[in-house]
């Protein structure tokens, strides 16, 4: 578990399951994490059996504090295509209630991943393809120190057009 001020990360398990398949398979959400069809419970239950045996993707749950209530499971924030040679792994997230959205909770889960991946995984470059559609994920992936490396131009293919996709970038600190 990775606890900061607002929020902590925990373990994907099980429990988190059915909230996630809501998030992803409402149509608002949908479009920032490329889907073009609803999930299954069965594929959804597939995947989730799928990534805890992959090594390189490291699932967290995004949960609310304080601790002395019970925590609330507000989204999901993972590390994908984890690349150990050359230390580097994508990071995304999913902040998928309403009422955990626009607080800064989904910029805290993206420093507590990118500080967990550079300090306790060794890695030097965490990085973040944002749909330029999602302007409130730019911004937070901002907030949380990373920077623009480019623009990928028509990249993907959302209601009926195609659009421009940012790559963002945070590299681990210097060692002091």
């Amino acid at each position: 578990m990775i606890t900061g001020k607002a929020v902590r990360l925990s373990a994907f398990e099980k429990r988190h399951l059915e909230k996630t398949r809501t998030w992803v398979n409402r149509e608002d959400l949908a479009g920032f994490l490329d889907r073009a069809r609803p999930v299954s419970e069965h594929e959804h239950s597939r995947w989730y059996e799928n990534i805890i045996e992959r090594q390189d993707c490291l699932f967290f749950a995004v949960e609310t504090l304080p601790a002395e209530i019970a925590p609330v499971h507000i989204g999901n924030v993972w590390l994908w295509n984890i690349d150990t040679r050359h230390r580097k792994a994508e990071l995304r997230v999913l902040i998928g209630e309403a009422n955990g959205q626009n607080k800064g909770l989904g910029t805290e889960a993206i420093s507590l991943l990118s500080q967990f991946a550079f300090k306790r995984m060794n890695l030097h470059k965490i990085y973040a393809y944002v749909l330029d559609t999602n302007p409130r994920a730019r911004k937070s992936f901002e907030k949380a120190g990373y920077v623009l490396e480019g623009e990928l131009k028509q990249d993907r293919w959302q209601d009926d057009r195609y659009i421009d996709v940012a790559l963002l970038s945070c590299l681990a600190p210097a060692i002091k």
